[in-house]
């Protein structure tokens, strides 16, 4: 422990009676702001306890606190209790109460509207009814804390037998164990996989679970299951419903009448005026605003904006010596006072309850019930963030006038952490401590000449934000566990003697002891070169095309050879007389009489599964890697020589192209048997799944609609298990981008690094790619009644907007919705007019035009076959062009290559 950190503790101890930070600071001549931090990570740490309301009080383990911590939650202390939450709470009783130990329940309702909190009152009533022991467990979990990572939340639940995974070290209790004779809570059990929701209700059937990695010994405990979630029923197995008999949806706040959210917010100012202990003067402006501005994330956004609008009307009461701490209209946030637009439609229902109450109102400190029987949140310290920091500036000699502003950045900081809301810099190295940076830079400094290899400002970046929150971590006691610090150790022994003697620079500046698991992830960042690419290979991945015919490979070969003016590859053709083995030890032959240019890997493109057997024969005889793909197009082809001389990896060839030719057949199959409507997810990674790719998160989550983006946070561990993790998730979403520490090509999926997320113009491009396309009902209504030689008007809607996705993919571009719509309506049109009347328009220089970019001509080309021959039509060579030039000019201007200019 931090000697400093000691010396507090043993002080504390000594005085029964509580001590304040500032008493402690007063007497031990340490920096006030030092001593709340040392304060706080004790109590979180529970080597001591603290008080509510202000100021704080801290006391040792041994004092008996009679505070508010022991006033429980019940259903009659929740607003509403007796109208929009009475059908709830009668249900929720009857769960409780019914023989012999309850029933298994699910409580259904958006984010913010009292789930959690509903779910305790539930636990409160049973002990109160004796339906519970007086001492029995309840114990609350969040599945969406380790959704990307089952073993670790079935481990949690379940408890883990030792040995199960690496890293199982012991056996381990699960949740189910904890709370016998109680209730587990799960929230957001809709992020439970199917596999955990079958092993949860196998329990909830026979009453016996087994740990993960245990088979030979069933355990029993009796269990109440209350589970959460904001999704409907439809997100889980059938037979998961059936388990869950009771199910109680709460209401949001529109559902909720105007008199119920005056009690809401009044309920809400009376518990930050307990904690302040003193009362609280709103102007009846402020109070009208709060009743009717939009909420989208209900109660529990309302409860957030009185407390963002409290404490900046506490900071400004404290610089400014006031005799009242008063809330008016102005300090309220933006989305607040919006509320008072909606003032002439409400103005009768308002008047109910502001008549008559003068221009304020005026709400006093409560007793220790109201103060925090319904605040889940009555430890937070901003109000002491404040205090230590005024105290803090005072010593420096800051003039009043200016503690203000200088503190707010402060406030808006620590509400920033406390919602997760976007920070609001201009640049990424606003996210950054600046000693954070210079001992990033001094640390990147050293490793570039003991590496000898140079790192970019993107680099410098990504470990910068993730050691910050690592430092976060370290301070609130959090573990920090890396899965696969052997493979680390083995694998990176340059890096991770390196990363030992840069963890010793970074304890002796900053104060604090690194874990060793720390030092595997220091490794891998100094491993990483974000946006610079290695060196590439002397030798690229051989491409070898062997099909039946006495011509057919070389000419599929020739074409596309032709077509990126290149002369990689080799064409082995396969007369239909010829016998197998023949052809294999023919292969075989040129293979090893060029060996050494197939160093890195052999792509064998065949038209025949038979022949794919030839790539693990290759492999056994000659030990060069081999992969092959069956049913070969001349496209394919064409990506295969594409990515080989853009030296990519073998794998990274042989993945892309299956997933290629996957999604053609699963366009086909679509077409003919309905669109399968996958939800659309943005992946954020880093090594350790949370600091920062909980920073990219949140950066991200403020730019799109998540009831229609999922942003899925992931673990970077090594690349190919990652790949498996995104193929896996493929199958249920479908991936518009990946954002991370170390930078991933794979699929044609959008990579944006750290670096990115933090630029705001590069955070513009990412919310262009997810952005909702526009409708084909909305284009089909825009045309009807204009385009009327067609047929169909939806069919053709809806083929043009399957093309234009089609040529984005084989151009490997990326177009906003907007533009996409643009160019649907533009080819109706056309087609329109090819049928009618004709078009006579000329390319300027089409020539030139079309040399230059031969390859996207083609594919435009290519792409209109099916349209020419179901309109009876001819595109002319011109308006291909200007397709052509439409779809490159109007592509995004990405932070990754997506299109590759021939």
């Amino acid at each position: 422990m931090n000697p400093r950190k000691q010396e507090i503790l043993q002080f504390v101890e000594k005085h029964a009676d509580g001590l304040t930070a500032k008493q402690i600071a007063d007497s031990l001549q340490i920096d006030r702001s030092n001593v709340s931090r040392y304060l706080n990570e004790l109590a979180k740490n529970k080597s001591i306890q603290k008080s509510t309301g202000r100021p704080v009080v801290y006391y040792p383990l041994t004092t008996n606190l009679t505070e508010v911590e022991s006033i429980k939650m019940d259903f009659e202390r929740l607003v509403g209790a007796d109208a929009s939450l009475k059908v709830s709470i009668q249900q929720a009783k009857a769960a409780m109460l019914y023989p012999p130990s309850g029933l298994h329940t699910i409580i259904f309702g958006q984010t913010g509207t009292g789930k959690t909190m509903f779910a305790e009152c539930m636990y409160q009533f049973a002990v109160q009814a004796k339906a519970l022991a007086q001492d029995a467990p309840f114990i609350s979990f969040n599945c969406a804390d380790y959704a990307q990572n089952p073993q670790l939340l079935f481990g949690h639940i379940f408890g883990v037998k030792k040995g199960a995974y690496t890293g199982a070290d012991a056996n381990t209790k699960g949740l189910l164990a904890e709370a016998d004779g109680g209730i587990l809570f799960l929230d957001e059990i809709h992020r439970l996989p199917p596999e955990g929701q079958e092993m949860l209700f196998s329990f909830i059937d026979k009453g016996q679970y087994r740990p993960l990695g245990e088979s030979s010994r069933a355990y029993e405990a009796s269990v109440q299951i209350i589970g959460a979630t904001t999704e409907s029923s439809d997100a889980f197995l059938g037979t998961f419903n059936r388990r869950i008999p009771m199910s109680i949806t709460l209401p949001d706040l529109a559902q909720r009448s105007l008199d119920e959210r005056y009690e809401i917010i009044t309920l809400f100012i009376k518990q930050e005026a307990s904690r302040l202990n003193q009362a609280i003067k709103v102007e009846k402006d402020a109070i009208v605003a709060f009743m009717l501005y939009d909420a989208p994330a209900n109660i529990g956004q309302i409860k957030r904006d009185v407390k963002i609008v409290c404490a900046k009307s506490f900071l400004h009461y404290r610089t400014h010596e006031q005799d009242e701490l008063i809330i008016r209209k102005k300090d309220c946030p933006l989305q607040v006072q919006k509320g008072m637009l909606k003032i002439k439609e409400r103005a009768e229902r308002l008047d109910h309850f502001l008549e008559g109450k003068g221009d304020y109102l005026i709400f006093e400190a409560q007793d220790k019930e109201v103060s925090s029987a319904q605040d889940s949140d009555s430890n937070m310290e901003v109000y002491q963030e404040i205090e230590d920091k005024l105290a803090s500036l005072n010593q420096l000699g800051v003039d009043n006038t200016d503690l203000e502003k200088v503190v707010a950045k402060d406030v808006e900081a620590y509400f920033a952490n406390y919602v997760k809301e976007l920070t609001q810099t201009s640049t990424q190295r606003g996210m950054i401590a600046s000693n954070i940076w210079n001992l990033t830079n001094q640390l990147y400094d050293i490793a570039e000449k003991k590496l000898e290899r140079s790192y970019n400002e993107k680099a410098r970046f990504a470990f910068a934000l993730h050691l910050q929150l690592t430092l976060d971590r370290i301070h609130k006691g959090e573990a920090i566990v890396h899965p696969d610090l052997n493979r680390v150790r083995k694998n990176l022994k340059s890096e991770f003697q390196l990363a030992l003697d840069l963890s010793t620079t970074i304890e002796e500046e900053l104060q604090v002891e690194i874990p060793f698991d720390e030092i595997g992830f220091i490794s891998m960042f100094l491993s990483i070169q974000l946006g610079q690419y290695e060196q590439l290979p002397q030798n690229n991945v051989g491409v070898i095309v062997l099909m039946h015919g006495n011509s057919t490979a070389s000419s599929i070969l020739s074409a596309a050879q032709e077509l990126l003016g290149t002369t990689s590859g080799v064409a082995m053709d396969m007369p239909l007389d010829t016998v197998v083995n023949q052809m294999y030890q023919k292969l075989l032959n040129d293979v090893i009489d060029n060996k050494s240019q197939f160093s890195n890997g052999l792509l064998l493109l065949t038209d025949m599964g038979s022949l794919n057997s030839f790539a693990t024969l290759l492999y056994e005889e000659t030990g060069i890697r081999t992969k092959a793909v069956s049913m070969t197009s001349t496209m394919i082809v064409i990506e295969a020589l594409r990515m080989s001389e853009a030296g990519r990896s073998l794998e990274d060839i042989y993945q892309n192209i299956q997933s290629s030719f996957e999604t053609i057949v699963r366009e086909q199959f679509q077409d003919e048997h309905g669109d399968k409507d996958n939800k659309k997810a943005i992946v954020v990674t880093c090594f350790t799944g949370e600091g920062v790719a909980a920073k990219l998160y949140e950066r991200i989550a403020a730019i799109v609609d998540q009831a229609k983006v999922e942003i899925i946070q992931m673990q970077f561990i090594e690349k190919e298990t990652f790949k498996k993790h995104i193929d896996g998730l493929l199958e249920e979403y479908e991936i518009k981008a990946i954002a991370g520490t170390v930078e991933v090509e794979y699929q044609n999926i959008p990579f944006f690094s750290a670096y990115d997320v933090f630029d705001d113009q590069k955070l513009k491009v990412l919310k262009s790619i997810v952005k909702d396309e526009i409708a084909a009902d909305t284009i089909v209504n825009s045309l009807d009644g204009t385009i009327t030689h067609v047929g169909s008007l939806a069919v053709l809607v809806e083929t043009l907007k399957s093309l234009v996705q089609q040529v984005q993919t084989q151009l490997h571009i990326i177009l906003e919705p907007s533009v996409e719509a643009g160019l649907v309506i533009h080819l109706a049109f056309l087609i329109e007019a090819l049928r009618t009347a004709g078009i006579q328009r000329q390319f300027p220089d089409l020539a030139v035009f079309q040399k230059k970019y031969r390859l996207e001509t083609d594919i435009l080309k290519t792409s209109f076959i099916s349209i020419e021959k179901n309109y009876d039509i001819q595109i002319p060579d011109d308006e291909i062009a200007y397709l052509t030039e439409a779809f490159i000019k109007n592509q995004i201007d990405t932070p990754f290559k997506l299109y590759t200019q021939i």
